[in-house]
């Protein structure tokens, strides 16, 4: 496995990451987690020397960090840079911040999350985020230990963009992008952007969601 830099944080992070999004399902039940077979999946890359491990909220209807939480026992939290997301979407007052987020540290069954990012992040989101004073309440998450970084996974144009990364000194930003998707959203000119002020910028659909993996036919 190859390793790099992780923007300012000093961190050396796998140059494949896991994305748990899309974990194993039932083939009968195709929108029910296989549990087993997710657990074995996440335990064998971290074996192979992944160490970057993404979840969230909202992930297979709230499983996917439950099932984080239970494959990462037994010695594995350690050896992992942990990633979910704040779902902004969901925050309607500034307390909702503290809720979501002690959940999420209940469900995964750990005392800190490595990345808490707010999730999907888009013009309406950064008004929320302003008018709740949410950047407070990351600061202050991060000063009682219950997260190590701040970041946004984003989700709209380039200028509302590099609106947001100029609006705090952001640890990690996650973006979607593929040799099919340079010019959408972030685009390249965002995250040269991002990088140049040292933010580590995480790539979501590198394989725009498995389609550019499919065999040609």
């Amino acid at each position: 496995m190859k390793y790099r830099k992780f923007g300012s944080t000093g961190f050396k992070v796998s140059a494949l990451g896991l994305g748990c999004m899309r974990l194993p399902t039932k083939k009968l039940m195709p929108l029910q987690v296989d549990m087993p077979k997710s657990i074995k999946l996440i335990k064998s890359a971290v074996d192979k020397g992944i160490n970057y491990l993404d979840t969230a909220w909202v992930y297979h209807f709230g499983a996917s960090e439950k099932i984080v939480g239970m494959a990462l026992q037994g010695g594995y939290r350690e050896k992992v840079h942990l990633v979910t997301k704040s779902p902004l979407f969901l925050v309607n007052k500034a307390e909702d911040f503290d809720k979501f987020l002690n959940k999420q540290l209940k469900k995964l069954q750990i005392d800190y999350i490595d990345s808490y990012l707010f999730h999907a992040m888009n013009k309406s989101g950064l008004e929320k985020l302003k008018k709740y004073n949410l950047i407070d309440k990351m600061i202050e998450a991060k000063k009682n230990g219950k997260i190590k970084y701040i970041g946004f996974s984003f989700h709209d144009t380039l200028p509302v963009f590099k609106e947001v990364v100029d609006f705090y000194p952001w640890d990690v930003v996650q973006i979607q992008y593929n040799y099919m998707d340079t010019a959408i959203q972030a685009t390249t000119e965002g995250l040269k952007y991002a990088a140049g002020k040292g933010m580590a910028v995480v790539i979501m659909e590198p394989l725009k969601g498995g389609k550019i993996g499919q065999p040609a036919r």
